[in-house]
């Protein structure tokens, strides 16, 4: 699908602060738009669905945007934006602390709190939004990364920022069958930039406690099919007792055995939704990532997701027009 929306000098009597407000606020998350010059602000919005994950790009005027608690109450459920700089300054207010998004930076926006954002210059911007539950699957603790920024310009979060660029001009030639597992791939990339971030990491825990930590979270991503996977495996294999396994895990607001079963249950429904995968029964993906009981599976899914494996399946059936964006415009 693809809208375009386009007002000039001639079309001036049209308020573009309360016209921008209000497509954001569909497209995007529920806020309010302030211009910084609101009888000429420019801006465009182009937003791609690539399955629980969705890729804007916006090229605005200044502007600034505010979440209120109006606002949040309007939200279905929470959402968590990444958002990088292409060009301008980003000026970032919440819970009393406050950060500067450099270009070629980019930065974690939990929208379940108030907050200011501001775009100082007109410029650029690449923002991907995943329900915080999804995004779980991934990164296990994504409130200790909020104050921060991070790179974009090298490693993994420059490849991450290239790849989010690239994107637009492939989605096109690409099956809408492959689009749930590109964004995937960008929470994957996006997790491998997180969780090399020595800077935050070590603000939370000692040396000797990140790398036990980060040692256990990669034996279990990797070992997800393995049906005897239990926090006993997991702390025998990193040379750690259980006890403390558990105490690590504590200091996150998570316990083990739910952050392996979050873990199952995104696989599972990244299988579900992948459409070359409809060839496998729903009990046989449960049960390739660490299901034995298909009807507690269905149980935890719809728990977790809101919806039961088979609604989830009927989602990866092809939509013709699906790579086209929806577009906005104001010129």
């Amino acid at each position: 699908m693809k809208r375009a929306i386009q007002i000039d000098s001639r079309t001036a009597c049209i308020n573009k602060a309360q016209f921008w407000t209000d497509r954001t606020s569909e497209v995007i998350f529920s806020n309010k738009s302030m211009p910084a010059d609101p009888l000429h602000f420019c801006g465009k919005l182009t937003k791609w669905e690539l399955g629980d994950v969705w890729l804007s790009y916006f090229s605005t005027d200044p502007i600034r945007y505010v979440r209120q608690g109006q606002h949040i109450r309007h939200d279905k459920e929470e959402q968590v934006l990444i958002t990088f700089s292409a060009s301008s300054d980003l000026k970032f207010n919440q819970n009393g602390l406050s950060l500067t998004c450099r270009k070629n930076q980019y930065f974690i926006e939990m929208t379940n709190h108030p907050y200011e954002f501001t775009q100082t210059d007109a410029g650029d911007i690449w923002v991907l939004c995943v329900s915080s539950s999804h995004l779980r699957g991934y990164v296990r603790s994504i409130e200790k990364f909020a104050p921060y920024t991070f790179d974009g310009s090298q490693g993994v979060g420059g490849l991450l920022f290239d790849l989010l660029r690239m994107l637009p001009l492939r989605l096109s030639e690409s099956p809408a069958s492959t689009h749930q597992g590109l964004g995937h791939t960008l929470m994957e990339l996006l997790a491998l930039s997180l969780e090399g971030n020595d800077r935050v990491l070590g603000s939370h825990t000692n040396s000797v406690k990140k790398g036990h930590l980060a040692r256990a979270e990669r034996f279990i991503r990797t070992r997800l099919s393995n049906h005897n996977l239990t926090p006993e495996l997991v702390a025998a294999e990193c040379g750690i007792s259980t006890s403390y396994l558990h105490q690590l895990f504590r200091s996150s607001g998570i316990s083990v055995g739910r952050w392996i079963r979050e873990l199952r249950l995104v696989a599972c429904d990244n299988a579900l939704r992948n459409s070359p995968s409809r060839r496998d029964g729903i009990a046989e993906i449960a049960y390739r990532y660490g299901f034995n009981d298909h009807a507690q599976f269905c149980r935890l899914y719809k728990a977790h997701f809101g919806r039961t494996p088979s609604e989830s399946r009927d989602l990866s059936a092809p939509i013709a027009d699906s790579a086209s964006p929806l577009s906005l415009e104001l010129v």
